[in-house]
């Protein structure tokens, strides 16, 4: 089972003390004003496992400057077996380099991301990003500094 959106963006609203809308015409992004008074966007992509053992989402480059010119970006990736990797995208966006980006006719110009049981591995970067499964913990810097 992959978790819902609603239950995400739910979980979201509750530790940040925050109310998110989603964007018109933007299925997996969600926005709000945080007590400090920075925006907060939210993306929430999903994926199932493969029988390889992961996962796998794209992150196409207007993804990426949406989620880089907000004040507190947050990667909320939605797996199957009702886990979600949350990401502080600031933290994230350097394993998004453009020698890392890969193209086909459907996305253009996107970063594909493995999702493994602890990390996720970005094609053509040898480097891992560590994550714990359903970690909203892993964003308390960001919820502390918006207090």
């Amino acid at each position: 089972m992959i978790p819902s959106k609603e239950k995400v963006v739910s979980e979201l609203e509750k530790y940040f003390d925050v109310n998110l809308l989603q964007l018109l015409r933007k299925r997996i992004f969600y926005e709000g004003k945080l007590k400090s008074g920075n925006g907060i966007l939210v993306c929430t992509p999903q994926s199932k496992l493969y029988p390889a053992g992961h996962g796998w989402v794209d992150i196409t480059t207007i993804q990426y400057e949406m989620l880089d010119k907000a004040d507190v970006g947050i990667l909320a990736i939605r797996l199957e077996g009702n886990s979600v990797y949350y990401v502080c995208f600031k933290d994230f966006k350097k394993y998004l380099s453009e020698k890392a980006m890969v193209n086909n006719d459907h996305e253009g110009d996107h970063w594909k991301m493995y999702l493994l049981t602890d990390r996720i591995k970005v094609l053509n970067n040898n480097n891992h990003f560590l994550v714990k499964p359903n970690n909203l913990e892993g964003l308390i810097s960001i919820r502390d500094s918006q207090s």
